[in-house]
């Protein structure tokens, strides 16, 4: 209805002369009569009033809202000053600090937000900053990331089991090698105890790893199948910088077949041992009994035997005692045995060797019962055959059948029989012992394909090379023997050293440098010519004295070592090696004459080329021939 506050202030004091009025108009009427002017004029005076006093009051509430209007168009600075009344004056007052305190607060409102603005500029720096950051770090993790993964192909395809445990020996990590090598999962190990997997004859071992007591040692894993693998086992314990224990690591390698390999070249080393104490024994020229004698006591010393005796077929078929050895060799024995129709057929005509049981040796009472003390088992007996004929048998009683050395006794029972037979057939002998020698340098060289046939044609180079050179016959043979066993301590290097394709390091040569030296150790027992042993022993000494193993040089070094030299070098460069192919004849003639008069003796290089020039196709031809026997 009023549109402005004025306005209904005017109405108010308008209304109430108004009132005014009326009430004069009504005393008019009754007192005074009919005074109209009066009344008028009182009206003109209330409207005049009314006028002048609204705009008296709305004065003060003008200037308060125009000072809002300027305030709020941002002129803090804008002050009222009304004084009409007290109220008013306290009113202006009031107003003024309010628009002071405005522009106070506008100002620190003002400085607050340029520095929320210069903090939001410094964040979308520090954002970008973060951003760029974040990018880099995406890198470097997905850098790790691969890195990871490179390290855990690496893992998984290395050759040994790597495994990793807490402090309670729960296994928490282990590389795939688990599969190939205990036919578990590495999923199937991790949250169980390493100990679960070790053989129990090894726990102990294994805990003397885990505390730290030891830091290697051969230890025997269990397969899922119950059987066990032989490990070289590495451990170390994983601590932190308080020197408080993390966990455990290991390194398990499989050296099985390495120890199984070990066992068979050291059962070989045994054999020739054994073998070549025998043959010693049979070119003694002692009696037959003595000879006899001296094998059972070898034979029973080898292979741990209370008992050993030989018996010989008499004339009646029975079994005569020639000699026994041994721990029970003065215990009572029987002068002469009967053997069953079954057990004749087996050992006097088809020739077996016969494995009996210890209860039922023809003995008496005192013996079977020292025999059962003894946990004695078996009684091997091996018949004697000469001239495909049985003459007796070599009876061996153990604890075990031996099943390793029955190829041992059928040797050994060989050479008793001709021994007894026929001593004239020592030259047989010493070729079956040749032989056997033959046979364990083939086993030196099956270790590397690339070497196949190289002891027999250093063997035969160097044969012919003396026989140019007009050595006796005698010498000639030496020769034969000294090259067929030159490189018998290879027996003693790593089959890693020898078969790898690629230069060898100072470490791993030195080991090589130490073969001559084994092929002694090897060799000395079994009884050979002293020139033989001292020929394969320095056949890498150099004619200028840089050879080894003992720096020798011209005519200290013994002639067959330098035939044995000049024999074996130029094998070893007209043969394939794993890292390239062998040279030309040619090639390798020129060679040797490169290096006559420092790395070999000229005498023997001289023979060489004279060979060479004269009868080329007889050196071509030693080669042709055991590569195609090989």
């Amino acid at each position: 209805m009023f549109k402005s506050y004025r306005s209904r202030l005017f109405a108010i004091i308008f209304g109430v002369s108004v009132f005014v009025y009326l009430l004069s108009f009504v005393h008019i009427i009754k007192g005074i009569g009919n005074n109209i002017f009066t009344s008028i004029l009182i009206l003109l005076i209330s409207v005049f009033i009314a006028m002048r006093e609204s705009k008296y009051m709305s004065y003060p509430l003008e200037k308060l809202n125009e000072c809002v209007k300027r305030i709020t168009n941002g002129e803090y600075d804008y002050n009222i000053d009304i004084d009409v009344t007290e109220e008013f004056a306290e009113l202006s007052k009031n107003f003024n600090k309010m628009s002071s305190k405005l522009k106070s607060n506008y100002e620190e409102l003002k400085k607050e937000s340029q520095e929320l603005i210069k903090k939001n500029n410094e964040l979308q720096d520090l954002y970008m900053e973060l951003e760029a950051s974040y990018e880099q770090m995406e890198a470097v993790t997905n850098e790790l990331e691969a890195s990871e993964s490179r390290y855990r192909t690496l893992v998984d395809n290395m050759s040994d089991i790597l495994w990793f445990t807490d402090k309670e020996y729960n296994v928490e990590f282990i590389n795939n090698r688990s599969l190939k090598f205990l036919d578990y999962l590495p999923d199937e190990m991790i949250g169980k105890k390493i100990f679960e997997y070790i053989d129990d004859d090894d726990k102990k071992l294994m805990e003397d790893l885990m505390t730290g007591k030891i830091n290697m040692s051969e230890i025997k894993f269990k397969k899922r199948d119950g059987s066990t693998i032989l490990t070289e086992t590495r451990v170390k314990l994983v601590k932190n910088s308080e020197d408080e224990l993390l966990g455990i690591q290991g390194l398990s390698r499989d050296i099985t077949d390495y120890c199984n390999a070990k066992k068979e070249i050291l059962e070989r080393n045994r054999q020739i041992l054994a073998i070549g104490n025998v043959t010693q024994l049979l070119t003694k020229n002692l009696e037959p009994h003595d000879i006899l004698y001296s094998i059972a006591e070898k034979i029973s010393t080898i292979l741990s035997s209370p008992l050993c005796t030989i018996r010989t077929v008499n004339e009646s078929g029975k079994l005569e005692l020639m000699v026994a050895a041994g721990e029970l060799k003065d215990m009572p024995l029987l002068k002469e045995l009967s053997l069953t129709s079954d057990e004749n057929v087996k050992l006097l005509v088809s020739k077996e060797i016969t494995i009996l049981d210890a209860n039922k040796f023809p003995a008496d009472y005192v013996l079977l019962k020292r025999l059962k003390q003894l946990n004695v088992k078996n009684i091997i007996s091996v018949p004697l055959i000469s001239k495909d004929k049985a003459v007796g048998t070599l009876n061996i009683l153990t604890t075990s059948r031996l099943a390793n050395d029955i190829s041992l006794l059928r040797s050994v029972a060989d050479s008793v029989s001709i021994a007894i037979e026929n001593a004239n057939l020592y030259d047989n002998l010493r070729n079956w012992y040749l032989r056997a020698i033959d046979a364990l340098a083939y086993a030196v060289e099956a270790k590397d394909r690339y070497t196949k046939g190289h002891s027999l044609r250093v063997s035969k180079y160097a044969a012919i090379i003396g026989e140019s050179m007009g050595l006796p016959k005698d010498e000639i043979e030496k020769l034969k023997i000294a090259g067929i066993l030159h490189d018998i301590g290879k027996i003693g290097i790593s089959d890693k050293i020898l078969t790898k394709p690629g230069k060898l390091t100072k470490e791993e040569y030195d080991k090589i440098k130490q073969h001559p030296s084994i092929s002694r150790k090897i060799l000395e027992p079994i009884g050979l010519s002293k020139d033989i042993i001292d020929g394969i022993e320095k056949h890498h000494e150099r004619y200028d004295g840089k050879g080894y193993p003992f720096g020798l040089d011209d005519d200290n070094i013994p002639l067959i070592a330098a035939i044995l030299c000049v024999a074996d070098s130029f094998d070893a460069m007209t043969s394939d090696r794993s890292y390239r192919k062998g040279m030309p004849f040619d090639e390798a003639v020129n060679e040797l004459l490169k290096y006559k008069g420092t790395q070999f003796n000229p005498r023997v290089v001289d023979s060489v080329i004279s060979i060479y020039m004269r009868d080329r196709k007889k050196i071509e031809r030693i080669k042709r021939e055991i590569e195609i026997a090989n």
